[in-house]
């Protein structure tokens, strides 16, 4: 890790205070008037604003002036070590996708900020990523032959039509919480046929009424944003088959991976008779294929630009090993290729994206790539992310937010962890069991940690800025703020902060009757309340008038039920 620092005075600020007898200094306070910069052009780029307080003995405090002050600035976490934060003045700007810390230092005292810099278009610690796997052709290999999935007909899973309506039924469930919808097998052929070329749309999964499956998918992009979804595409930039129309072109420019003895090397194969390749990403990039692919997708599907967003999946640098994905272009004499030079193109390919107005999201981190990369301020979300609490506690959820981080449990709820739906849109596309509940004991509670700062993890309790506060009480699993209680185990009443309007989503695993739940201080007024029940179809009011007593709502739910709860006044028709 990179560490850059930058010592400067800086300039006076036009306005000082009288001046108390430094002698009495007893502390000083750094304070930035934001704790995030953004870099991404549909954003306030605006810079953070520093400002020293003095604080002295008797319990005066002051503004003092920066020129009597020794700033450091240096960056803590960024794929690469780039400079994060550049200053001028008392304004700092973001450089690079990152974290740094800040230090303010007069005589012996000091205070530090640490500061993120955001370059992405999104917020992907307010919004539900989910895969909708929509189709793959062809017959497995023996390994995969017992796959549920290939126990019935999979050519066609969902199709564009039948994706609209799974969108706003999985809508209702999640209460319009901001969601974003990866198309998985959207390409002719179905999952990850084709490769490395985008260019054809999928025939099977078109609308009758349309002309073509471009149509069909360009109208779902368009339709979904009125669910509160963003539609775009799950694709693969590591992956060959030679029935695709551009291999032969790949082959001459020499983009393809090599065994020690210069032949091409196939690391495995899916479906029976279609080797797959992989893609070496540098000569791809120097031969400007890579540059004229994602051009052409974002070309032919221009729709995909209003969703600022793309998932790039099995985006590797190396074999799980550690050898390089191609043994012969990593030797000297044939270009050296490492897997380092994967990880400088992988930066590149990033930035192009981001240049075309992408954030590009992934499988996962530390995964596959050289020791330490995690694409830290390139990569906005990790479909499969690290419960290592160290670096959960390193890096906030809005500079790399997450999925799940494990296949057979909920995670930590200390930290919280999202759910994928994928698995379970393929398991049952009409009825999605278990939907509602996983989205309950997991997305819920993470969307609401995810907006507040890690401060500290002590004696296996997580505090959050705010007062919010998650750890075991009484052999419970509990998060709370004060006396208000989020979550007790599997029972949730939780703030829905991405509502326009005050508004809880509570939900119970086992049911209960008549709990109470003390409302949070800004439901101080509120007298009484409208209950929903959360389903599929859409909300269905249970009561319109239920009284709130000592700022406390009394409660009864059935196993697996989810409710909507709003201030009475705000009721919808039911």
């Amino acid at each position: 890790m990179f560490r850059i620092y930058v010592i400067l005075l800086l300039l006076p600020l036009l306005c000082t205070p009288s001046r108390s007898n430094a002698a009495d200094l007893t502390s000083i306070e750094l304070k930035l008037n934001k704790d995030t910069i953004y870099t991404a052009p549909n954003r306030d780029c605006s810079p953070a604003v520093i400002q020293i307080v003095g604080h002295y003995s008797g319990g005066k405090h002051r503004q003092l002036s920066l020129s009597d002050a020794q700033i450091e600035v240096h960056t803590l976490a960024a794929s690469g070590g780039v400079t994060v934060v550049r200053r001028e003045g008392n304004r700092l700007y973001g450089v690079a996708g990152g974290t740094a810390i800040v230090t303010a230092s007069v005589g012996n005292f000091n205070s530090q900020k640490q500061i993120v810099v955001s370059p992405f278009y999104r917020d992907y610690h307010h919004t539900l990523v989910l895969k909708l796997f929509l189709g793959m052709e062809g017959t497995p290999v023996p390994r995969l032959a017992n796959d549920p999935l290939f126990q019935r007909p999979h050519d066609v899973l969902c199709t564009f039509e039948q994706a609209l309506d799974t969108i706003k039924r999985t809508d209702n469930l999640t209460a319009g919480m901001p969601k974003i919808v990866y198309l998985v097998g959207w390409q002719n052929g179905g999952h990850d046929h084709g490769y490395p070329s985008w260019d054809e749309v999928n025939p099977k999964l078109k609308r009758p009424q349309d002309a073509t499956a471009l149509d069909s998918l360009r109208w779902l992009i368009r339709e979904g944003r009125k669910h509160h979804t963003t539609v775009s595409l799950h694709i693969n930039m590591v992956d060959a088959y030679r029935a695709s129309p551009v291999f032969a072109e790949y082959l001459a420019k020499d983009c393809f991976a090599r065994d020690a003895r210069g032949n091409l090397y196939s690391p495995g194969i899916q479906m029976q008779g279609e080797e797959m390749y992989n893609v070496v990403y540098p000569k791809e990039w120097e031969a400007g294929l890579a540059q004229r692919r994602i051009d052409k997708l974002i070309a032919m599907i221009p729709e995909l630009r209003l969703g600022h967003t793309i998932h790039i999946d099995v985006f590797i640098a190396q074999r799980e090993n550690g050898e390089a994905l191609s043994l012969w272009h990593a030797r000297a004499e044939n270009g050296g290729l490492t897997p380092d030079k994967y990880v400088a193109t992988q930066r590149k390919i990033f930035h192009y994206w981001r240049d075309k107005g992408f954030d590009v999201t992934g499988e996962g981190i530390f995964w596959a790539h050289p020791a330490g990369e995690g694409f830290t301020g390139l990569q906005a979300q990790s479909w499969w992310y690290p419960g290592d609490p160290g670096y959960q506690m390193q890096i906030p959820e809005r500079l790399m937010a997450r999925g799940r981080t494990d296949r057979g449990s909920d995670g930590d709820y200390r930290f919280g962890a999202s759910m994928h739906g994928e698995e379970i849109f393929k398991q049952d596309l009409q009825n999605l069991p278990g939907f509602l509940p996983m989205f309950c004991r997991t997305t819920l509670p993470w969307q609401y940690l995810s907006q507040f700062e890690r401060n500290s993890f002590t004696n296996d309790t997580l505090t959050y800025s705010g007062g919010v506060v998650a750890g075991p009480v009484d052999g419970h699993r509990v998060i709370r703020q004060g006396n208000v209680i989020f979550r007790q185990d599997d029972d949730l009443f939780v703030p829905a902060l991405w509502s326009k309007s005050l508004a809880i989503m509570a939900y119970s695993h086992t049911g209960y009757a008549d709990k109470v739940w003390q409302l949070p201080v800004d439901w101080a007024a509120v007298r009484s309340v409208a209950i929903y029940r959360v389903q599929m179809a859409g909300k269905q009011l249970i009561s319109g008038n239920v009284s709130v007593e000592n700022n406390e709502l009394r409660l009864h739910l059935s196993p697996d039920e989810a409710v909507w709860i709003v201030p009475a006044h705000e009721a919808e028709d039911g």
